[in-house]
């Protein structure tokens, strides 16, 4: 797949998946658009998640520079293990502590699987990063999480972003040639 397909192919996957997950947070009421137009979503949310997609795989080209990286996990597994993060987040948004608590030692279980200082510096700068960004989204009125704890978002956003990580370093990996064990 030459570069521009891989990106091409990137954003589709993160529109149309980012999408979809979305719709745990819209159907469960963690989230709400102010301007809804399908499915209770804004018509941006599929480029929002397009561009997010392209700007989280792409990142890990730098992770892998500074601090090494190696063959990702199965990407079916990992796309899974994704979803249940985010399936989590929708089903027990009433107890945001106990999402957080599990969220953060699930993603450190998996990294322990096997340890880099990639795969830590990669969680932190997303689960730093992602939140931010949402929030900065979230202020500008598009729309709101239902129970905002820091800046507008909960306090469970940061470790589903660490699993987010983990995700798109096993879509990098796996677009730039190299296979799981």
């Amino acid at each position: 797949m030459n570069r521009v397909s891989a990106q091409a192919f990137v954003f589709l996957l993160g529109a149309v998946a980012g999408t979809l997950l979305d719709q745990i947070h819209v159907r469960s009421g963690v989230l709400w658009y102010a301007h809804p137009v399908l499915f209770g979503q804004a018509f941006w949310v599929p480029l929002v998640f397009g561009a997010g997609g392209l700007v989280l795989v792409n990142s890990h080209a730098v992770f892998v520079a500074l601090a090494g990286g190696g063959v990702p996990g199965p990407l079916a597994a990992q796309a899974l293990l994704f979803v249940g993060a985010y399936l989590m987040t929708g089903v027990a948004a009433d107890q945001p502590l106990l999402v957080l608590g599990v969220l953060v030692t699930a993603w450190a279980m998996r990294v322990a699987v096997a340890p880099s200082r990639e795969l830590v510096l990669a969680g932190i700068a997303f689960a730093v990063g992602g939140p931010l960004f949402e929030a900065a989204l979230s202020a500008t009125g598009g729309f709101s999480y239902d129970r905002p704890d820091l800046l507008g978002v909960p306090c469970w956003l940061p470790a589903l972003y660490l699993h987010a990580s983990l995700l798109t370093r096993a879509v990098y990996l796996t677009l730039a040639g190299r296979r799981p064990a």
